[in-house]
């Protein structure tokens, strides 16, 4: 469910890269893009912290992972091969950026370094995953109304 999330966020991104091509080149100079005035630079922002979204949430799985369950995976395989296909689709969105970035004198995405860091976004992603598994315990247990609060706190910002 959270690779499908995290898909649909970076896909959504998808077009704005072909968007981002298109008005580089020769033919689209014919084309006018009034709402947007550097599409390239949105579309390179998007896709990192989408890449680092992504980044989080395979770290977040692996700590459940190995504090938890003894190193054994905590995902169904086919979740797991989702989880993984998406990351390798993600990192062909950023090598085709890359290409467009060098062909036109862009700045390129740094896959292992700073471009595609989400500091503290580990830490939030289990603090929700945690809280969304108490709120289901608690509405187990009976407590449908402190489970109810526990899990709609997840949509809340935290302070």
């Amino acid at each position: 469910m959270l690779a499908a999330d995290i898909w649909r966020q970076t896909s959504s991104w998808a077009a704005l890269l072909g968007i981002s091509m298109i008005e580089a080149t020769n033919e689209g100079k014919a084309v006018r893009f009034e709402t947007a005035t550097d599409l390239p630079e949105r579309w390179r922002e998007k896709l990192c912290s989408s890449f680092a979204d992504l980044i989080a949430h395979e770290e977040a799985v692996d700590l459940i992972s190995q504090g938890y369950f003894q190193g054994n995976e905590v995902l169904f395989a086919d979740a797991r091969k989702y989880l993984t296909a998406l990351r390798e689709r993600a990192r062909e969105m950023v090598v085709a950026y890359n290409w467009f970035a060098a062909q036109n004198g862009k700045e390129q995405i740094d896959t292992e370094g700073s471009d595609v860091l989400a500091p503290g976004r580990v830490d939030q992603l289990l603090n929700q995953w945690v809280r969304l598994s108490r709120g289901k315990a608690l509405v187990a247990t009976g407590k449908i109304f402190e489970g109810r609060d526990e899990i709609l706190s997840v949509l809340q910002p935290r302070k």
